[in-house]
């Protein structure tokens, strides 16, 4: 706000830099905002969740909604780390054969906590990905209602000018 070129109401940007970025984590990680526009808030907050303890990956973690993806587990300190077992108890080697997912290291958060923290965290991506959204939605339906009532008038009217018309 204390920035003479930034407006008020005007969009968020990000302040990492894309080329810093690459260098630090390998790849430019992606703008978890639009993913939650382009997937759905539901995906990404089952996303955030479901990190677990994997060795053979670059940054030692992995995820079972997005198997290798390439972003390090980021709320690891809130969350805590968790193990994925398979069906016979060994460490699953692939996200598919994750049969349970155990506490292996607990974080700051206890999970519910965790869970509501995900929970406003995706709420607010989402809001800062649209946030222009509940207007349209409302003008929207100020749309549709204004459409419908110019439907009768324009009906009855039709029928006033054919009504002579054999």
């Amino acid at each position: 706000m204390f920035d003479p070129e930034i407006k008020l109401g005007s969009l968020m940007s990000n302040s990492m830099d894309k080329g810093d970025a690459k260098v630090w984590f390998g790849a430019t990680p992606p703008d978890l905002s639009l993913i939650s526009r382009a997937r759905q808030p539901e995906w990404l907050y089952t996303y955030l969740r479901a990190f677990y303890k994997d060795e053979q990956r670059p940054y030692g973690v992995n995820n079972r909604v997005y198997p290798n993806v390439g972003m390090p587990h980021v709320l690891m300190e809130l969350q805590g780390l968790s193990s994925c077992t398979d069906a016979q108890g060994q460490p699953a080697d692939k996200a598919a054969h994750c049969e349970t997912v155990e506490l292996a290291a607990a974080g700051v958060m206890t999970p519910e906590q965790f869970d509501g923290a995900m929970y406003d965290l995706v709420n607010f991506l989402a809001y800062t990905a649209e946030p222009y959204k509940a207007d349209r939605l409302r003008i929207g339906t100020y749309v549709l209602l204004f459409l419908a009532l110019f439907f009768i008038f324009a009906w009855l009217l039709n029928r006033e000018y054919w009504k002579d018309v054999h």
